[in-house]
């Protein structure tokens, strides 16, 4: 037991590049980070469908407000999150009730790429009719999508800090990012079609988008960073393949954030929108939106730790 921990101690001390003679102290910083979310998909019937009361309308999920808190320390893989959904953001009463899952994923690959995975199941909306509000309870969007953006001219760190901010803004920078990814989107609108069969769609879509983002500092205390971009894309219905028609596409995205930092403080104020658009059966037309806004904070912890290498002698080494 003894050569294990003298084991453990050598491996420690050759990982934190100890002075075989000193102790060395340790620094570390901490955050923990509660915020405030609004995360939720939109449906918007573009032409006009077989049930023409819906005609330009808006299909809304009566999203909730989530509350959530992570925190970690900088530099290691010591990170932890938690959320929970608090309350709708309208009358239940009046707008019906939402259930959803939604899952995202992004990771900063080598120094110029960001990979994006995420699956989306959203099932409950309503849509504001003329005379009163229209509650569709059986109404489902899932989405599943997977991309890869490649960014010009940005580093590593300043890339990730634009998507993660820490109160650490280094200089204004600006580029360009070109990417493309794979989609799949299943709706299931009853009250869109007149008939039985035409409930159901699944769509499947591919492509390719440019964008500009940048980041710059507005004060001592104030950063802005912001994407913008454009996408082609190509797809259809989900049929057997000679059956299969493609239509082509145009999306776009936003994303801005503010961050104010001010000592170990950090109040980050962030909006997100993703557009897709898709055709089915008779050229009918949807557009199905993804907006984000969060705001949160985070308060950075500052600590020390001690080792001393002398301590093996105490073992008889």
């Amino acid at each position: 037991m003894k050569y294990l921990l003298v084991l453990f101690l050598v491996l420690a001390n050759s990982l934190w590049g100890q002075d075989s003679t000193q102790t060395k102290l340790h620094h570390y910083k901490m955050w923990l980070k509660p915020s405030l979310n609004i995360h939720y998909i939109s449906v918007e019937v573009i032409d006009v469908p077989e049930n023409e009361d819906l005609k330009k309308q808006k299909l809304l999920p009566n999203y909730p407000l989530t509350i959530g808190i992570s925190g970690g320390i900088y530099n290691t893989y010591v990170s932890l999150g938690y959320s929970k959904s608090t309350v709708p953001f309208r009358s239940t009463s009046e707008y019906g009730k939402s259930k959803y899952f939604d899952f995202q994923l992004h990771s900063f690959l080598k120094k110029r790429f960001l990979f994006d995975l995420y699956y989306q199941d959203y099932k409950g909306f309503y849509y504001e009719g003329k005379k009163r509000t229209h509650i569709l309870s059986d109404t489902q969007i899932q989405q599943i999508g997977s991309e890869l953006l490649y960014f010009t001219h940005w580093k590593s760190q300043l890339l990730e800090k634009m998507f993660n901010p820490d109160g650490n803004h280094l200089k204004d920078h600006y580029g360009f990012y070109v990417g493309g990814g794979i989609y799949y989107h299943k709706a299931t609108i009853p009250i869109l079609s007149l008939k039985d069969d035409g409930n159901v769609f699944r769509h499947l879509q591919a492509g390719f988008g440019v964008g500009a983002v940048g980041s710059m500092k507005a004060s001592e205390n104030i950063s802005v960073n912001g994407l913008i971009g454009l996408g082609g894309y190509f797809g259809g219905e989900l049929k057997p393949l000679s059956k299969m028609k493609f239509d082509d596409y145009v999306t776009y995205r936003i994303h801005l954030s503010i961050v104010h930092s001010k000592k170990d403080w950090i109040f980050i104020y962030s909006w997100g929108q993703n557009n897709k658009e898709m055709y089915f059966k008779n050229n009918e037309h949807l557009s199905i939106g993804t907006s984000n806004f969060e705001i949160s904070c985070i308060r950075q912890f500052h600590f020390s730790t001690r080792y001393h290498n002398k301590v093996m002698k105490y073992l008889g080494m």
